[in-house]
Parts: C-alpha cells; sequence; structure tokens
C-alpha cells in the first residue's frame, strides 16, 4: 500500500545523535521513527565495518582520529588495494538492490532512486529519498554496504554507464569511466608508492593537494589517489554521478565525502619539514562555465557535516 512520506517524517543527523544519547544504541527498524528516516544512519555501520573487519583497513578509524584531536598523526594514511573489476556476487545484490528501489519503474528509476537512499543514510545529502515507507524498510533490511567494504571498486560508475534500463532517460549525459584497470596504470604512473617512502617523505605527501579538475566521474582516479593524500578535489557536471563520487568517498576514503579543514592539513605540525607548497596537480586548472554551475567535490557540503564524531566514539 502507498504511504506518501513527507520531508517532516524524516530527522536530522543532528536528532540520530541525541538519540544515541539517550539511549545508549543506534535505531532500529521497529522504534516509533524507523533507522532509515534518520539521516546518516548507516554513517556508524561503516565506522564500524572499517574497525573490526579484518581485512578492510581502518580509514574511517584514522579519519575521525584526525577529526577528534584535530591534528595529523605520526602512522601513515592506510593503504586499500581496489579490485581491478567489480566482485561478481556484490555486483549481483547490487542489480537487486536497484530492482527493490525501482517500485515497478524503469531499472535506471531503480538506480537513481538507490543513490539518493544510500546518500541520505551516508548523511551525503540533506534530501530525504521519495521512496515509500515499504520500500525504505525493504532497503533497509537488505541493503549491506559492508559488501561494498570487504570488495573495494567503484561499482557505480560499471552500472551508470550500462544506462540499465535502455531507455533515452539512461544514463543521459553519456557518461563512461575510464576503466579502473586504467585508472591504477595513470595512479602508479603519476603517483609514488606511499609503502616505498619514509615516514617524513609520506607526511610531506599526504598533504598535497591532488585534483581530478576535468571531469572526476565517480571518482576511480580520486580514490586510488586517496592512499597517497588527504586532500583530494574534483569536479563533476553530472550530479548523479557526483553523488555516486561521494557516496564511493564515505565507503573508501572518508576525506574525500567530508573534506578535512584546511587548519589541520596545512598547520604548522602538518607541513613539518614541508618545503614546496604547489599541489602535485594544479588545482587552478580552468573549467567550463556549465561544470562551474557545480562546486567541486571536496566544497560539496556545509561545515556541520564535518561533526561526525559520535557519542561514546
Amino acid at each position: 500500500m502507498y504511504q506518501a512520506m513527507a520531508d517532516s517524517d524524516f530527522l536530522s543527523y543532528a536528532q540520530l545523535c541525541q538519540f544515541v544519547r539517550e539511549r545508549g544504541r543506534l535505531p532500529r527498524l521497529d522504534d516509533p521513527n524507523p533507522a532509515y528516516r534518520y539521516a546518516g544512519w548507516a554513517l556508524p555501520m561503516i565506522w564500524e565495518g572499517h574497525r573490526v573487519l579484518p581485512t578492510v583497513p581502518d580509514r574511517w578509524g584514522y579519519h575521525l582520529h584526525i577529526l577528534h584531536t584535530r591534528q595529523l598523526p605520526e602512522a601513515p594514511i592506510p593503504q586499500i588495494e581496489f579490485l581491478p573489476t567489480p566482485h561478481r556476487d556484490t555486483l549481483k545484490h547490487l542489480y537487486h538492490w536497484v530492482t527493490l528501489a525501482a517500485e515497478h519503474q524503469s531499472s535506471w528509476t531503480g538506480l537513481t532512486n538507490l543513490i539518493a537512499w544510500i546518500a541520505f543514510s551516508l548523511k551525503l545529502s540533506h534530501t530525504p529519498p521519495s521512496l515509500e515507507d515499504d520500500t525504505q524498510a525493504a532497503l533497509y533490511q537488505t541493503v549491506n554496504l559492508q559488501e561494498l567494504v570487504l570488495h573495494p571498486y567503484d561499482y557505480w560508475g560499471d552500472i551508470i554507464a550500462e544506462g540499465i534500463g535502455h531507455g533515452p532517460w539512461a544514463n543521459p549525459n553519456g557518461f563512461y569511466p575510464t576503466p579502473m584497470s586504467v585508472c591504477q596504470l595513470i595512479v602508479r604512473m603519476m603517483l609514488p608508492d606511499a609503502t616505498s617512502l619514509s615516514p617524513a617523505e609520506r607526511n610531506i605527501l599526504r598533504v598535497k593537494s591532488i585534483a581530478d579538475p576535468a571531469g572526476s566521474g565517480t571518482g576511480r582516479m580520486l580514490l586510488l589517489a586517496s592512499n597517497v593524500s588527504l586532500s583530494l578535489y574534483g569536479i563533476e557536471v553530472d550530479a548523479l554521478v557526483r553523488t555516486a563520487c561521494l557516496i564511493n568517498g564515505a565507503l573508501y576514503a572518508p576525506w574525500l565525502a567530508f573534506p578535512f579543514p584546511n587548519a589541520i592539513l596545512h598547520g604548522s605540525d602538518a607541513e613539518r619539514g614541508l618545503t614546496i607548497q604547489t599541489p602535485l596537480v594544479s588545482v587552478d586548472t580552468p573549467v567550463s562555465a556549465e561544470g562551474s554551475l557545480f562546486p567541486p567535490i571536496s566544497d560539496a557540503l556545509d561545515h556541520e557535516d564535518l561533526q561526525l564524531v559520535f557519542p561514546g566514539w
């Protein structure tokens, strides 16, 4: 049965934090306000996955520690190895989630609905998803974002480029990402291997800005560069693609989705021994008037979004 949901039915991230303080737990599906109605409800699950899954580098722990202490640690950036091709079972499950989110409409509608739903769940969008309550409950019970975390890859780039639904509405801006294996080759050619550098060299490099200003897409280059830098920039004209990039950041490279303030990255301690301030890739590359309508990915969120530390974390 259709049950329309108004924006007033949804709750803010601040209200989610208040719930955790008062109840000592996260919201559940059977609460008067189900978990999926809170902005950012899935973030603690991603943090916990980074912390406890043995094969996953704890990048969220690293990110939250920096936000909490307001300074960069001596420890290097936790390294992540992205798959050159999608994990087959994970991709299969993603298609199932798309079908659930379609609400008996086209697969492309299902994809856009799913991306909007996940973006709200990760506090990447302030706009509540326009889905029926029953659909959101089904997605909450079915979608397992930890599966994406366990098998790191840019799944969204592949699915968007496929233009599922095969209609004129599918992939309307003709987005086709560079294959991940090619991106990996380019990054190996352009950036040093962080594991081969001394601790001092790594600390200098991690505050350098790296940009993909000519259309960052779903963030493949930036995800790979996250092994080297904590200061990532991108510009993307396609709003759906840009949101998918931010989702990738929240899953794999938190500083891409929730960038650090300059006061942390470029304080005296952060730049200890740094003599050259020029970014590895210039962030001043001009963009078209059309592209400039969309802010850089690192500036896509307001300052409230830096307040990510949960009560008890």
